[in-house]
C-alpha cells in the first residue's frame, strides 16, 4: 500500500538523517527519490492532489463558511486584523497599536490576573479591556457591523503575543455601550486548518444521541492544592447529561495517566477537572495532573481517538503555550484539538476552584438543543450566555474561559 511504502521510506530517511557519516548523501538520497515517486503517486488519488503542498486560497476561504475569521497580527513592521470572508476578497484593516504596545497590554494582563487571586481587579480589567476595545477589537467590529449580522458567530485567529490577550472580552464598558460578547459570538482558533478539520463530515450528527461522556476529575494530585469542588462539579454534571449520554466518571484513585488514556480514546465528550500545569519553556511538557503524575501534551498527542466531539478543560493555563514562540500554539486546548476534539473550553489563566462549580453546571444547560439534545456546535454560543448571566462571580472568572474549534 502506498501509505506502507510513503512510512517506510520516510523512516529511511530520518534513519540516514540521525547517523552522520561519509556516505550520509548516498544513504538520503535513493529513499528520497522514492519517497518523492510514493509522493507522486498519492496525489494522484481522489481528493489528495494537494497532499503535502500548501492549501489553495479558495480552499482555506472555505474556513469562513460559518461566520468571518479574523487573523490579527503584531509585527515590528506594524500591526493588522485580516477579515476572512466567504463570499468576497479579504479585508485588510490596519491597527494603530504597536508591537510594543502589544507587549505592554500582556505584561498588565499577567500582573493583573495574579493580583485577582488576593483582591478585586475588576477596575483596573476593565480599563485595560477598552484600550484592547479601541487600539485592536473595535476597528475590526465597525467593519464587521456593515457586512454581519449581529449576535452571530466569529472566529479569532490571533497571532504571536495577541495570542495571550482576552479579544473576546474587550468592549468600552461605559453606560449605553454594549461589548463584543453582547454583538457577537466569539471563538478562538490556532490556524485556520485547524478549523477546517473541526468541521469535516466523518462523525454522526452534533446532537445525535448516544454519546461516550467521560468525566475525570483529580483534587488531590500529588505536590498541587486540593481542589475541593472537583466531586460536586462532576456531580452536578452528572445530573445535568443523565439519559443523554452514557456517563463514565473517573475520579480519585482511578483517575490515573493509563485509565484516563484508556477512557479518552473511547469519549465523544470528555470534561476534565483538575490542575493544568502550564510549562512555558518546555511545551511539550505542560499537562493535566493526575493521580500518578503528569498527563503531558507529549503523552496527549500519541492518544488516537474514535469520535472526539467536545472536550471541557476545566483547569489553570490550559490556552498557555511557549514563552518564547506563542505562535507555536503548543498548549493544552490545541492539543485536545490535535488529537480529534472538534470543539474546546480552555482557559486562559488561573481558575478559582470556588467558582468552577456554578460555571459548569450552567454551562452543560446551555449545551442542550431545542429537543433537550447534548449538541457540541453550542458550546461558543453557551459559554457566551453562560458568562453574561452569572454577574455575581469574579470579573476575572468570567473572561478567562474562551472557546476553540467549530
Amino acid at each position: 500500500m502506498l501509505a506502507d511504502e510513503f512510512t517506510q521510506q520516510t523512516l529511511q530517511i530520518r534513519k540516514a538523517l540521525d547517523s552522520p557519516g561519509a556516505d550520509q548523501h548516498d544513504r538520503v538520497c535513493h529513499p528520497n527519490v522514492e519517497l518523492e515517486r510514493v509522493v507522486t503517486k498519492i496525489r494522484g488519488l481522489p481528493g489528495l492532489s494537494r497532499f503535502l503542498l500548501p492549501s489553495l486560497f479558495p480552499d482555506l476561504q472555505q474556513v469562513a463558511h460559518e461566520g468571518p475569521v479574523i487573523i490579527v497580527n503584531a509585527t515590528k513592521y506594524g500591526c493588522d486584523a485580516l477579515i476572512l470572508l466567504v463570499d468576497r476578497h479579504p479585508l485588510h484593516i490596519p491597527l494603530l497599536i504597536t508591537k510594543a504596545g502589544v507587549r505592554e497590554m500582556t505584561s498588565k494582563l499577567g500582573t493583573l490576573t495574579v493580583r485577582a487571586k488576593s483582591m478585586d481587579v475588576t477596575r483596573d480589567l476593565a480599563i485595560m479591556l477598552w484600550e484592547l476595545w479601541d487600539e485592536v477589537v473595535h476597528p475590526v467590529v465597525n467593519l464587521l457591523q456593515t457586512i454581519h449580522p449581529s449576535q452571530s458567530r466569529i472566529w479569532w485567529c490571533p497571532t504571536a503575543e495577541l495570542s495571550l490577550l482576552p479579544l473576546h472580552a474587550a468592549g468600552p464598558f461605559r453606560k449605553g455601550q454594549l461589548n463584543l460578547a453582547n454583538i457577537y459570538i466569539s471563538s478562538y482558533t490556532p490556524t485556520l486548518t485547524t478549523l477546517i478539520r473541526a468541521r469535516r463530515h466523518d462523525v454522526p450528527h452534533p446532537a445525535s444521541k448516544g454519546k461516550y461522556f467521560v468525566g475525570i476529575g483529580q483534587a488531590q494530585a500529588k505536590g498541587e492544592n486540593e481542589l475541593v469542588s472537583v466531586g460536586a462539579e462532576l456531580a452536578n454534571i452528572g445530573q445535568r447529561v443523565d439519559g443523554l449520554a452514557t456517563l463514565i466518571h473517573i475520579e480519585g484513585q482511578d483517575s490515573c495517566i493509563s485509565r484516563v488514556t484508556e477512557e479518552l480514546v473511547k469519549s465523544e465528550w470528555v470534561h476534565l477537572a483538575c490542575h493544568g500545569i502550564p510549562n512555558r519553556k518546555h511545551p511539550f511538557e505542560s499537562a493535566f495532573a493526575l493521580r500518578d503524575g503528569h498527563f503531558t501534551i507529549e503523552r496527549i498527542i500519541r492518544t488516537e481517538l474514535q469520535n472526539a466531539q467536545f472536550a471541557y478543560l476545566s483547569a489553570c493555563h490550559t490556552t498557555v503555550g511557549d514563552e518564547e514562540s506563542p505562535d507555536e500554539v503548543i498548549h493544552l486546548a490545541s492539543a485536545m484539538q490535535f488529537i480529534g476534539f472538534r470543539s474546546v473550553i480552555g482557559t486562559m489563566w488561573a481558575v478559582d476552584d470556588g467558582e468552577t462549580n456554578k460555571i459548569t453546571s450552567m454551562f452543560y444547560d446551555n449545551m442542550k438543543d431545542e429537543c433537550g439534545r447534548l449538541d457540541y456546535t453550542r458550546a461558543a454560543l453557551a459559554l457566551n450566555r453562560t458568562m453574561k448571566k452569572l454577574v455575581h462571580i469574579p470579573f476575572d472568572q468570567r473572561i478567562l474561559y474562551i472557546h476553540l474549534g467549530a
